[in-house]
């Protein structure tokens, strides 16, 4: 078998992994090797904001995952791309920068991830970004991810913000600064009309460094083990078995859905699910995979007039092609959006010190089929307006588990979509807001009707039917590598793995509960202080 040394070896170049990367390499006495199993990560359409829609659907740029029957949704198996290639699903996301709620992160600490209190995490915030609204207390200038606001504003997206004024939602400035709360234009990790992606800003400026080696098309099989302590990792590549030895530490930076699936296939998880899989047991951890959440998305659309404007028209025949040649040309138009424009964070409950639900609003409308769980929704034929809130901080919890002991085997996911009678309780209340938000003056004057559900879905157990038929994932699975302080976490605050030496996981998957947002920022803060945890450094400059 072929083999290779290094100091540090990193397996996942997602959003967590290409920062770790740019940083654990930045000092030249340290040699790095990034794993990453898909590609180079570039493409014409990963390039393109709206590309998403294309990368997300087809095998190349993502890992086309299905979920197993989910319980809490009619048993539906839900399609769960993941990006490949380096930059991960920050190559295929939606491109929205939400940091989250300050609360999120204090509550981690009150969780038991102790040092990941908001006055913690905030320094790698402001310190990993470049925003185009100028540096602050909360936000920096001289970070290397680019983080701009919507520059292209239109009648329909206005009256939308119009809309959530009119039903007391203020307007907000800047909702990842002190107070989420309100309405807004929605911040974009973008440079110029292209996607900046966590390879862009972090990995392909400093790929030419002598200590660094990025492998791609690099399947991770296991960690390699003496005893408790990590001391490797079995990769293949075009069929060729090669181990790397790490001198100082293995860190799995693969996700909320692979790094579990390492550990167990390496040893460390439930015994008596590895037990049956005959994987040998380096270490008992029965929450390896465990306390799997996500956001769940709860789209409603609306026909409007022929006069209002709407993407519909622009992403469909001609029209789409016209958009493409002229995105390549200018970098504008159509093809610049994400994959929403507007939206807000809301309180259910007026007495709640926090907001609870979040929208994603863009004037674009599908036709939805409730059979179909492995397909995008075809455009509608008239121009359309989707309305999708989300309940922030579900109660519902899935799992990972291995469905066999081959590494190439897709893993056994199920979240548990509305499963939590708290999670059912808000989702009806986020749709009945959404349609206060469409009968408000502003928006209801380009309003011909309501097209999903339909006006004919009034009752609590048809909205609840209509939510478990056609809601979607969020892309935010978190939670299966927990860090905390008690033994049943998987990972203690310095995100080392537990009961074994030499091993950390530096992901999304460490995260005790989802933030009240999307996740994409949050993923590139762990890397960037989990860096600065095995650097053992005092800060984001030190």
């Amino acid at each position: 078998m072929v083999s290779f040394e290094t100091d540090f070896v990193i397996v996942g170049a997602g959003s967590a992994g290409c920062v770790l990367a740019n940083r654990l390499s930045a000092d030249p006495a340290n040699r790095v090797i990034l794993i990453e199993a898909g590609g180079s990560g570039t493409s014409p359409f990963v390039t393109m904001p709206a590309g998403y829609g294309k990368t997300t659907a087809e095998f190349g740029h993502s890992w086309h995952y299905t979920s197993a029957s989910e319980p809490g949704i009619s048993n539906r198996k839900m399609l769960l791309p993941r990006g490949r290639g380096l930059g991960g699903s920050s190559n295929i996301n939606g491109l929205l920068y939400v940091r989250g709620q300050t609360a999120d992160y204090d509550s981690w600490g009150n969780l038991g991830a102790i040092g990941w209190s908001w006055a913690d995490v905030a320094p790698y915030f402001r310190g990993g970004e470049t925003y185009a609204g100028g540096a602050n207390e909360f936000r920096g200038d001289t970070g290397p991810l680019r983080v701009e606001d919507l520059l292209h504003r239109d009648p329909t997206n206005d009256a939308v913000l119009a809309a959530f004024s009119e039903i007391g939602v203020p307007l907000n400035e800047d909702y990842n600064s002190a107070d989420q709360t309100g309405a807004f234009y929605y911040q974009v990790t973008m440079a110029n009309g292209r996607r900046c992606s966590a390879a862009d800003a972090f990995l392909r400026p400093v790929m030419d460094r002598a200590n660094l080696t990025v492998l791609t098309d690099a399947h991770c099989n296991r960690v390699v083990f003496e005893g408790k302590r990590a001391t490797g990792v079995e990769i293949e590549c075009n069929g060729v078995r090669k181990l790397i030895h790490a001198r100082r530490e293995v860190i799995l930076s693969a996700g909320a859905y692979h790094s579990p699936k390492l550990l167990m296939l390496s040893g460390i998880g439930p015994a008596a699910h590895l037990a049956e899989l005959g994987i040998p047991i380096i270490r008992d951890c029965a929450n390896v995979g465990a306390g799997l959440q996500d956001h769940y998305i709860l789209p409603m659309s609306w026909q409007l007039k022929p006069e209002a404007f709407s993407y519909n028209r622009e992403l469909s025949g001609a029209r789409l092609v016209w958009n493409v040649l002229r995105y390549f040309a200018t970098r504008q138009g159509a093809m610049t959006i994400p994959a929403a424009q507007t939206g807000a964070f809301v309180k259910s409950d007026p007495s709640l010190d926090q907001p609870d639900l979040q929208f994603h609003c863009l004037p674009v409308s599908g036709e939805l089929d409730a059979a179909s769980t492995d397909s995008k929704p075809q455009l509608s034929s008239y121009p359309g307006l989707t309305l999708a809130p989300t309940v922030l901080r579900p109660e519902s919890r899935g799992h990972v588990r291995l469905a066999s002991p081959d590494p190439r085997a897709t893993p056994e996911i199920v979240h548990n979509y509305l499963d939590a009678k708290a999670d059912r309780y808000l989702s009806l209340k986020a749709m009945r807001m959404t349609r206060m938000l469409a009968e408000a003056p502003s928006l209801a004057r380009l309003i011909v009707r309501e097209a999903y559900p339909g006006p004919e879905t009034i009752k609590d157990d048809a909205l609840l039917d209509y939510a478990r038929q056609t809601g979607n994932t969020g892309y935010h699975p978190v939670g299966t590598c927990r860090m905390g302080i008690d033994e049943a976490a998987v990972t203690d605050p310095q995100l080392r793995v537990r009961g074994v030496e030499g091993l950390r996981v530096i992901d999304a998957s460490v995260m005790p509960r989802l933030i009240s947002g999307n996740t994409n920022a949050a993923a590139i803060m762990i890397g960037g202080k989990g860096s600065d945890l095995v650097l053992k450094n005092g800060g984001y400059d030190a």
